[in-house]
């Protein structure tokens, strides 16, 4: 089975991986050696408006991404299951609408429960059944068990009738030395690398290894972050910084590559590599600054941008490209550009809501926009 057969097989939309791969793994005539390597980048609130190769008028430059669509394919007609990041990413896991499952509207906020049952299938246990080696790597945000030092519920450390006035104090409740329950890697995922929820706006501040924190958070968020678009206050840690946490986790993805092929040679691997840019608060690393027209959402497109540049030469530098799916997409829909900057293109529906833009948060939506039962509509494009 050649790169292009499988394409086919595969379909168009990552919310729907599941499906249509597993008739592909499951003919029984393809080696192992044959069956590609799989890459998803996922970006977070990027639109259809955002890179150039989607529209000629962006006021962001996006040459990694541009080049990708001149020389593979573009698609131009697949749809999101939700306008919000929870259930984009339970459809991309399991194939399913989040309106299946308890979320009927909304997101899960930062220490909700997993959404996914364990006994349920994913892409990631699918493949991983077919001797792939799985990864997620970044931004979580479909629930996480985690241990609370009294016993309560740790969701109840949340303000969830407006989570921006969360107590900080209150959510160090949470037992962060204990490990955390329900995630990628018992989900189908060999290794996990990332945040519970949204890098940027959603405590608690650090990375998760696995089911570890990397490193306890024990100090609160910035004072001056307070107020920024999105942002919940909580426990952050020490090493923790808001501007370079795609930079890190992308270090993380290359890092995975490298270590599958010291270790794995001849295996074929799944990564998710799930970034945090766009996503508000809009908080530019100093690299990327002024980089676009738009402004700051804009600039962080180009982090975006940078990270998939960085992963497809790595995958050049390994020699891997020819052996290699690489699916770059985006979760639910953009906020609406600045500047003249049109960026969910000549579409009216925006992040969180259709047909006009959403100005909230993440978290002030939590409560109102519903998942979606709308058709899911795929046409493969070529």
């Amino acid at each position: 089975m050649d790169r292009r057969h499988f394409l086919k097989t595969l379909g168009i939309s990552a919310p729907a991986l599941v499906l249509p791969i597993d008739k592909a793994l499951s003919q029984k005539t393809a080696s192992l050696e044959s069956m590609p390597n799989i890459v998803v980048i996922l970006a977070d609130d990027m639109g259809f408006g955002d890179p150039g190769c989607y529209n000629k008028d962006s006021k962001i430059p996006t040459p990694c991404m541009d080049r990708l669509a001149a020389e593979g394919v573009r698609f131009t007609d697949a749809h999101s299951p939700s306008a919000l990041c929870s259930p984009t990413r339970y459809g991309l896991l399991t194939g399913r609408y989040a309106w299946r499952t308890r979320l009927q509207r909304g997101v899960l906020l930062s220490y909700d429960p997993p959404l996914i049952e364990p006994t349920r299938m994913t892409v990631a246990s699918l493949l991983k059944s077919s001797r792939y080696e799985t990864a997620w790597i970044g931004k979580w945000h479909v629930g996480l068990q985690w241990s609370t030092k009294d016993g309560s519920p740790a969701e109840d450390t949340i303000d969830r009738t407006d989570p921006g006035k969360t107590d900080e104090k209150r959510q160090l409740n949470i037992d962060f030395g204990k490990p955390v329950r329900g995630g990628p890697t018992t989900l189908g995922f060999d290794y996990f690398y990332g945040t519970s929820a949204c890098c940027t706006s959603d405590p608690p501040y650090c990375f998760i290894e696995n089911d570890r924190t990397v490193v306890v958070p024990t100090r609160m968020s910035r004072e001056e972050w307070r107020g920024l678009p999105g942002f919940v206050p909580g426990p952050m840690a020490d090493d923790w910084s808001e501007e370079d946490c795609d930079f890190i986790l992308t270090r993380k993805a290359i890092d995975f590559i490298d270590d599958h092929v010291k270790s794995h040679p001849g295996q074929p691997f799944f990564l998710v590599h799930a970034l945090s840019s766009p996503h508000n608060p809009w908080l530019v690393p100093e690299t990327m600054k002024g980089k676009s027209q738009e402004g700051p959402r804009g600039d962080l497109i180009t982090v975006v941008d940078w990270a998939v540049g960085r992963i497809v030469d790595h995958l050049a530098k390994r020699g891997l490209m020819n052996e290699t799916l690489l699916i770059v997409t985006s979760d639910n829909g953009a906020m609406r550009g600045a500047s003249g900057h049109k960026s969910a293109g000549d579409f009216r529906g925006y992040k969180g809501r259709s047909g006009r833009a959403a100005t909230g948060s993440p978290s002030s939506l939590a409560g109102r926009p519903r998942s979606g039962r709308g058709r899911y509509r795929l046409r493969q494009s070529l």
